[in-house]
């Protein structure tokens, strides 16, 4: 009897001491995969934070370019008043957009009056993302769309030229089609600007 009570607890022993090993490796497993998510956790916040200080850099870049294009505007406007306006006089006759640029042009052109909106204002109108309206209002400016753009607290507030938004209602220099504008003035128009 007391072998078998032995051999019971010897039994008992080694499936404990199994169990034990087993639990050691679950953990050692575990912790194992603990820091592999560590890393990838670390690897994300570095890769996050390098995406901020980038996009910090382009946005003081793109102040600066527009107070360039600012500055070389102001340099044209003086030198064609110098010269009788000669350098008005080889403007573009026409501005060929595609129909988002389009889109982006009617909400400035609409906007009350000479009031500037943000690229988030316009982005909500045509619904997209800031960075695409971003990208329309640079290839608009690129093809000779007059964009006045001042920065408040670091906010840029962009309006159409005034002297160009009399020129489109005058001779249609984007060439927008009566079916462009209704169509515009048909869809629903949030209230954002």
């Amino acid at each position: 009897m007391e072998s078998s009570t032995l051999s019971s607890y010897a039994s008992l022993y080694s499936g404990s001491l199994e169990a034990e090993e087993t639990r050691q490796r679950f953990e050692a497993a575990l912790k194992g995969i603990r820091e592999e998510f560590d890393d990838h956790l670390q690897s994300i916040n570095d890769n996050t934070s390098e995406i901020e200080a980038n996009y910090e850099l382009l946005s003081r870049l793109e102040a600066k370019v527009d107070r360039v294009e600012e500055q070389i505007e102001k340099l044209q406007f003086t030198m064609a008043r110098m010269f009788g306006g000669a350098l008005l006089e080889n403007a573009q006759e026409s501005i060929e957009l595609d129909e988002r640029e389009k889109e982006v042009f009617l909400i400035l052109y609409t906007s009350c009056g000479d009031k500037s909106l943000t690229y988030k204002e316009i982005a909500v109108a045509v619904k997209e993302s800031d960075f695409l309206v971003r990208g329309y209002i640079t290839n608009m400016i690129e093809k000779g769309v007059k964009i006045e753009k001042r920065y408040v607290n670091d906010i840029a507030y962009i309006s159409l030229d005034a002297a160009f938004r009399e020129r489109q209602a005058k001779e249609n220099i984007v060439r927008l089609s009566q079916r462009t504008v209704s169509e515009f003035t048909a869809a629903a128009i949030p209230a954002a600007y």
